[in-house]
C-alpha cells in the first residue's frame, strides 16, 4: 500500500470534520446524561470512566494510512499459538481488542479459541511496529509493549457463529495492566446519547493491523488507522438482504471501495473522538464483526456489535 504524503495533515483534517459532526450532534435535543440503569448497577464502580479513559498522546484495514506513536492506546492484539505438531508451534495474532479497565479487554465472541481453533496465548498492548519493540518513531520511544496471559473468556451466551449476532466478549488477564501514555482504556459508551443516536451520516474510525492487500494477504507491520461512514439500518439490512439478518444490536460503517476494516482487525473497536471536554476523549462505539468475503472490494459495508446495547452485559460480567 502506498504512502500518501503529508498524512499527518491529512489526518487532522478528518479528525476535524469528525469533531464538527459529534459538536452537530451534541448540540442536539438530546441530552448528554450517564444512563442510570448502569450508574445503579453494583459493578459501576469498575469501569473507567473518568479523566482518565479516552485521551493519547498523538494529535482489518484496507487503505488506511498509519497511526501515530500513542494514538491508539487501547488496541489490543491477541496472540494465538497453533501447533504444528508434538514438537512445533508457530504464534500468529488474528484478532484485536480495546482495553475498557486495568483487566478486562473487549473483543469479539468469533475471536475466541473455541472459534477460531486456536490456543490464545496472550494479548499484546502498547505495539505500534509489529516488528521492533520498543516501538520508537521521530526520535520518540514508547515502552516496551505488555504480554499478559488470559485468564478468563466471557463471551455472550446467545452468540451465533452463523449470523454473528451478540459477536462481543470479555477477555479477563491474568493481572493487572500498567498504564502509561501509550496503554490505556477507552471510554465505554454510558451515556444516554449513545443509545438514543444513530449516527447516520457521520464518520467514525477503525483501526488495525489487518489484511491490506486481498490478492497477497499481506498485513501490514503498522498500526492502520481509517475513517469509515456510518451506515443507515435500512441500507445495511438491505446490503446483506438473503446473506445474514441484521438486528439493532448490530450497525454498519464503510462500503467504500478501496477502504476498509479486514481479516485481522476482527475484535478490534469502532470509534469516535466525542468533545464533552477539551481534548475530546475517545469512546468506542463498535466492535469489528464480519463483512464481504473480498472486503474493500465492493460497496457493501462492514458489520460491528453496537457496544451501547450490551453495556448491562458488560457490567454483568466484569469483577473486581
Amino acid at each position: 500500500m502506498s504512502c500518501a504524503v503529508g498524512r499527518r495533515n491529512e489526518h487532522a483534517h478528518w479528525i476535524t470534520n469528525i469533531l464538527l459532526v459529534w459538536t452537530s450532534l451534541l448540540d442536539s435535543s438530546i441530552a448528554v446524561e450517564l444512563r442510570k440503569d448502569l450508574t445503579s448497577h453494583p459493578n459501576w464502580k469498575l469501569l473507567d470512566r473518568g479523566d482518565d479513559c479516552g485521551y493519547n498522546v498523538a494529535d482489518r484495514i484496507i487503505g488506511g494510512d498509519e497511526a501515530t506513536l500513542g494514538q491508539y492506546p487501547w488496541i489490543a492484539r491477541l496472540g494465538y499459538t497453533y501447533e504444528l505438531d508434538e514438537n512445533n508451534t508457530v504464534d500468529t495474532y488474528e484478532c484485536g481488542g480495546t482495553i475498557i479497565n486495568s483487566m478486562y479487554v473487549l473483543t469479539a465472541a468469533h475471536c475466541s479459541p473455541d472459534i477460531v481453533m486456536l490456543q490464545l496465548a496472550e494479548v499484546r498492548l502498547g505495539e505500534h511496529i509489529t516488528t521492533t519493540d520498543p516501538d520508537c518513531v521521530d526520535g520518540v520511544c514508547a515502552p516496551p509493549a505488555q504480554d499478559i496471559v488470559v485468564d478468563e473468556f466471557i463471551c455472550h451466551e446467545d452468540y451465533d457463529a452463523k449470523s454473528y449476532q451478540n459477536d462481543i466478549c470479555l477477555l479477563r488477564l491474568a493481572k493487572p495492566i500498567e498504564f502509561n501514555n501509550y496503554v490505556a482504556p477507552i471510554c465505554l459508551p454510558v451515556y444516554d446519547f449513545f443509545q438514543k443516536q444513530t449516527f447516520e451520516s457521520s464518520v467514525m474510525e477503525v483501526a488495525g493491523w489487518g489484511l491490506t492487500d486481498i490478492a497477497t494477504g499481506k498485513s501490514s507491520n503498522v498500526l492502520l488507522t481509517l475513517t469509515v461512514p456510518i451506515k443507515t439500518q435500512f441500507i445495511c439490512e438491505l446490503a446483506y438482504s438473503g446473506k445474514s439478518e441484521i438486528i439493532d444490536k448490530q450497525m454498519c460503517a464503510g462500503g467504500v471501495v478501496g477502504k476498509d476494516s479486514c481479516s485481522g482487525d476482527s475484535g478490534g473497536p469502532l470509534m469516535a473522538p466525542f468533545s464533552m471536554d477539551a481534548p475530546p476523549r475517545y469512546f468506542i462505539v463498535g466492535i469489528v464483526s464480519f463483512g464481504p468475503k473480498k472486503c474493500a472490494t465492493t460497496n457493501t459495508p462492514g458489520v460491528y456489535t453496537k457496544v451501547s446495547e450490551y453495556m448491562t452485559w458488560i457490567l454483568d460480567n466484569i469483577k473486581e
